[in-house]
């Protein structure tokens, strides 16, 4: 992907001699020497040949070093020839762990007994659309009820494993029924890569229509709000090549409508101009009255603008970025809810009326309370409002008549996940443990829960563990919270591998979610823990704001006392904790590793950003500025550089065993991040543990497949266990840990 060169008070040179050393890592405890290995490493290579051409760019007068600028052309021969050097090496050492041959077997075992869940129910008349998971198929299939009464009966409409041509993989982006769902919108991709085109499904036969819009879907994402006679459609419209220049093709988004039936080129615009760069759009409607929702979101941050239109005339624009409002939704009985957090980090709701949308003459419905709101569901008669606190879900129902608020019975210790309004006032809902599967629930006007048909048997017995609530003391004094899988009763004595993970970022919260990937890992004796660190939404916006921008560092502050409390605890020691992350989490474990290479025996990293200098010289990169900052402004170059994975590994320190996993199509984190963080690590470390580098040429932000799960997990699992020791405890006959 095309590099975007620095501007502003930026400048960029080429020095041919020596060159000013990068800054040191900040440790907040003296470096371990490392422990040493278990015994002969059979198979690991050393590293391929990885030479140093050095640059130096200049931010705000600060001189920054690169070794391996090289390393971000993944198109180039030389990188590929490399990456793949990087993978034999890789395989060879992973494959010759005996735990990671039994970990897969162990995994393919369990899927093989089956569960399964749905993603993105869709509901249009009578009629019930989502995408369903089998762990015994390898990818997913768009299912369609025909009566949302009468959920033990679904079909088949599209098998992703049947689009796909002959060595492709194809993921669905986007789903979106027609109000009588007669017609569907898909927007499909291959590999990964999240670029993608709109066409139009008849339900009933499963046929495409000719009907297609070119680059529907992109990095930015997709949606579609239908007209309620079916006929037509609003859509997200990118730019095309020749409307925009090659660096801005995955921004400035706009709202177009089609008719069904004509030609994209008919098409016509209806909103978005004015709309910044790097505004992300996502698009609502409601049949009765007609009327249409956009958001508008700037970059990932959690500023939004909310537009609303009936069709006929202009759109008003009913809240701004400053206004704090992060959700709205469409009632059914004519109005708008809104979730407000300015003035409220835990949000309130309001009710805006039409048609002049004004905010200023919102009416207060629900006041800020304890628990922290995240969505609202509209119902015919009642508002739902989906909650967390410390990541801990809650569905409360509010009664629009009488404004009477109840809580919906939920199981201890769950996550609501979706709540989807269906035909006659009722609502379907999702709710997740760590410990079992998704159970799917409907609401009626009595407000007591039903069980359906849609939820999965357990493929593996987790009753012998249970989930401890423990809490650590940041640097700063604040409170972090834990979440602890251990076996019932068992005795902290320091000697029990541990995995410890995380995220901290976009106020998104790690919420209860049963992860069957897990499983092999508790049943040889290991434990689990989820941290609830800063930048995450699990205590509101105030907790989000506090792990953002210039102060990202309490992020790794957090995590870094989760692992030492767990320590001192005795729940594990150094020398058997493991940590792991993907994405921002994948940030957070490149942080950590550079900031206190001692806390962990192991460290598995997902496709992170790790230099975070260029991260927004990426198009998905640009929309995280709001987020993570941006080199442009001293402040948040400072902070930025202060924590830097890639720009913070220093020579001659002895780095515990890393495993970095990426994806060649993966347009979110840019693989790049991974090639040079392995390159920089394997030069710099003085221990002789393993620094692997994992590529995938056939997924993007993440595997596609369950095949590609079990042999990502099998390796991630056999890593930890190889390196912190892990005895093979096998579970005793009738415990329900397998054969």
């Amino acid at each position: 992907m095309p590099r975007l060169l620095p501007v502003g008070p930026i400048s960029r040179r080429i020095v041919p001699g020596a060159f000013l050393n990068p800054p040191q890592a900040t440790a907040r405890m003296p470096v371990r020497k490392s422990a040493g290995t278990h015994a002969a490493i059979p198979k690991l290579r050393p590293p391929p040949a990885t030479p140093r051409h050095p640059v130096v760019d200049v931010y705000h007068t600060v001189a920054v070093r690169d070794d391996y600028r090289w390393l971000e052309n993944g198109k180039s021969r030389t990188v590929r020839q490399w990456t793949m050097a990087q993978n034999r090496r890789a395989r060879g050492f992973l494959d010759s762990i005996p735990q990671r041959q039994e970990f897969a077997h162990r995994l393919e075992e369990i899927t093989k007994r089956g569960y399964s869940f749905y993603v993105g129910f869709r509901s249009a008349g009578e009629r019930l659309f989502a995408l369903k998971f089998d762990s015994r198929r390898e990818r997913p299939r768009l299912i369609v009820w025909d009566s949302d009464q009468e959920l033990d009966r679904e079909r088949v409409l599209l098998d992703s494993a049947k689009l796909a041509r002959p060595g492709t993989t194809v993921n669905f982006d986007l789903v979106v029924p027609s109000p009588d769902g007669r017609l569907l919108a898909v927007c499909l991709s291959e590999g990964g890569t999240e670029e993608g085109d709109l066409r139009l499904v008849d339900v009933e036969s499963g046929k495409r229509l000719r009907d297609v819009i070119h680059r529907a879907q992109r990095i930015g994402g997709s949606a579609v709000a239908w007209t309620p006679d079916g006929r037509g459609f609003y859509y997200l419209h990118h730019p095309s090549p020749g409307e925009r220049p090659p660096e801005d093709l995955d921004f400035y988004q706009q709202v177009y409508f089609h008719r069904v039936g004509t030609s994209e080129t008919d098409d016509t615009y209806s909103l978005g101009k004015e709309f910044p760069r790097i505004a992300q759009l996502d698009l609502a409607s409601r049949s009765d009255p007609e009327r249409y929702l956009v958001a508008v979101e700037h970059g990932d941050g959690g500023f939004y603008e909310y537009w609303v239109s009936d069709g006929k005339t202009p759109w008003v624009r009913v809240a701004e970025p400053t206004d704090g409002v992060v959700r709205a939704e469409l009632g059914q009985d004519g109005n708008l809810y809104v979730v407000c957090r300015k003035g409220s980090p835990r949000g309130r709701v309001l009710r805006v009326k039409g048609p002049d949308w004004k905010l200023s003459e919102a009416e207060l419905v629900v006041p800020e309370r304890e628990w922290i709101l995240e969505e609202l569901a509209a119902a015919r008669d009642h508002l739902y409002l989906k909650e967390q606190l410390g990541g801990i879900g809650r569905l409360d129902r509010l009664d629009l008549r009488t404004g009477v608020l109840e809580d919906v019975p939920l199981p201890p210790n769950s996550a609501v996940r979706e709540v989807t309004p269906l035909s006659e006032g009722r609502v379907l809902f999702g709710v997740n443990t760590f410990l079992s599967p998704s159970e799917y629930f409907v609401v009626g006007r009595g407000g007591v829960p039903v069980a359906t048909a849609l939820s999965s048997a357990a493929p593996a017995d987790t009753s012998r563990w249970e989930v401890i609530r423990e809490y650590a003391t940041s640097r700063d004094g604040t409170r972090v919270p834990m979440s602890i899988i251990a076996p019932k009763g068992f005795v902290r004595d320091g000697t029990r591998p541990f995995l410890l993970t995380g995220y901290g970022g976009y106020g998104i919260p790690m919420s209860p979610n049963y992860a069957v990937w897990w499983i092999p890992w508790l049943e040889k004796g290991g434990l689990l823990g989820i941290a609830n660190l800063r930048g995450g939404g699990e205590f509101g916006e105030d907790w989000h704001r506090e792990g953002m921008l210039t102060k990202k560092q309490n992020v790794f502050d957090d995590f870094i006392a989760c692992g030492d409390q767990l320590c001192q605890e005795k729940y594990t020691s150094h020398d058997r904790l493991g940590i792991f992350g993907g994405s921002n989490g994948g940030l957070l474990m490149g942080a950590v590793l550079t900031q206190r290479p001692d806390l962990a025996r192991a460290v598995v990293a997902d496709i992170g950003v790790f230099d975070a200098l260029i991260s927004e010289s990426d198009s998905n990169g640009q929309y995280n500025v709001t987020e993570l900052g941006t080199v442009k402004d001293r402040e948040q170059f400072r902070a930025l550089y202060a924590y830097s994975p890639y720009h913070h590994v220093v020579d001659g320190t002895p780095y515990p065993p890393t495993l970095l996993s990426t994806g060649e199509n993966d347009r979110r984190v840019n693989p790049l991040n991974s090639r040079k963080m392995a390159a920089r690590l394997q030069a710099a470390t003085a221990s002789d543990e393993p620094i692997l580098l994992r590529t995938s040429g056939e997924w993007g932000h993440g595997p596609t497949s369950f095949s590609d799960r079990v042999g990502l997990f099998a390796d991630q699992l056999g890593f930890f266990a190889d390196r912190l020791r892990s005895p093979v405890v096998r579970p005793s006959p009738g415990t329900g840990g397998g054969s």
